[in-house]
């Protein structure tokens, strides 16, 4: 039940993700696009933030409904033919933030079920149900933008998420236990703060790439933008699914190290971008690097945490990937209005290259009462330098 909402908040994520940035790019000033794809990641920052101290209140059943309305009902706003881009964009905020209350109540409930010993491979499965739909639907969404039928990317998202509203008033009430409502506590686990940081580091690379791919990638051909998110789509959901099946049995830390050093090489390919073969390259190299770091960062965050805390680290972990993405998007939409898009890409290979020492730094021991609760699973923190 869990993956087939999560499905449906991907699906009703995935249409207008890389839609809406050129929309806002058309009917605003030169570099408007980041500021599209900043609202909508902003607002689900707001979301997830939030959610803790809302699953205090309220059940994960009317949460889920919530969250699935407020992504669906805005998406109806790009329906119609001459949108003002402000009310574009506070579509877009509101639509992140539904999307992180229903995805932060989503992975909670994940942690709950699932015993400790098999959490990477159950949040691999997860999230390869999440990012599954990331593989065709963007390419598709943008395929309809070039054809002149954005209203069929709007009422697509629009009633996929309807449809996972419903299937949210099906799950089972199910309760977090021993819930923490503040998301600053988990940030006392050792280890905790420098694995976010580092996280939000090389998040900020896929806002950059679902803003660039679009705008600077040819409309058709092997090296269009469609076919570069089909590719880098298809490696983040194996990627994401493989890292937590590696997670269970081997050191986070290894499996951290190569998906930055994947995301990377993909970012540098996607700056040469000279012919279509680099761009599916790139494409390969991205999608399965920042699949795998995705994955490998949820693992280190749970494994330097206690239950009471799995609300709250899901919020970080979601949180992560949508404030980087907001941050990456609104950093080369600045760049770009200054230099172009073709020099501002390469701002972000930096960024992401600084985040690996973050990631990989060494933190003080693990408390023994953690320790205990995470020793069913076989992922090592990242940076532990404990037992």
């Amino acid at each position: 039940m869990l993956a087939g909402i999560a499905t449906s908040i991907a699906i009703t994520f995935n249409m207008l993700l890389p839609v809406v940035p050129v929309l806002v790019e058309r009917r605003g000033p030169h570099g408007a696009a980041g500021a599209a794809t900043a609202a909508l990641f902003m607002g689900a920052v707001a979301g997830e933030l939030l959610t803790p101290w809302l699953m205090s209140r309220w059940s994960s059943s009317r949460l889920l409904v919530a969250g699935q309305l407020m992504t669906a009902i805005p998406s109806l706003v790009y329906v119609l033919p001459q949108a003002d881009a402000s009310l574009m964009l506070a579509a877009a905020a509101t639509r992140g933030l539904g999307m992180g209350v229903a995805i932060v109540v989503a992975v909670a409930l994940v942690a709950e079920l699932t015993p400790a010993a098999r959490r990477g491979r159950a949040i691999g499965y997860f999230s390869f149900a999440l990012s599954a739909p990331g593989i065709v639907l963007p390419s598709v969404a943008v395929s309809l933008l070039e054809a002149g039928r954005v209203d069929a990317d709007a009422l697509g998202a629009f009633i996929v998420g309807l449809g996972g509203a419903l299937l949210a008033l099906m799950l089972p009430q199910t309760a977090i236990s021993r819930v923490s409502s503040n998301v600053l506590h988990a940030f006392r686990r050792p280890g905790v703060l420098l694995i976010f940081a580092g996280f939000v580091m090389v998040s900020s690379s896929f806002g950059a790439v679902i803003t660039f791919a679009p705008i600077a990638l040819p409309a058709a051909g092997a090296g269009s933008a469609a076919a570069f998110l089909f590719v880098a789509g298809s490696a983040r959901a194996a990627t994401r699914w493989l890292a937590g099946v590696l997670g269970d049995r081997r050191p986070g830390r290894l499996v951290l190290a190569g998906g930055i050093g994947l995301t990377l090489a993909g970012l540098v390919a996607l700056g040469i971008g000279s012919n279509p073969a680099v761009v599916l390259l790139a494409a390969l190299g991205f999608g399965g690097g920042y699949g795998a770091v995705q994955t490998a960062a949820y693992l280190a965050m749970t494994a330097r945490a206690t239950s009471d805390h799995r609300n709250t680290i899901s919020a970080l972990w979601n949180s992560g990937i949508d404030l980087g993405a907001s941050l990456g998007g609104s950093l080369l939409g600045l760049t770009a209005a200054r230099f172009g898009y073709g020099t501002a890409i390469w701002v972000i290979p930096m960024v992401v290259l600084v985040a690996l020492p973050i990631l990989l730094a060494p933190a003080r021991s693990m408390p023994a009462d953690a320790r205990a609760e995470s020793s069913g699973s076989a992922v090592e923190p990242a940076g532990a330098i404990g037992p």
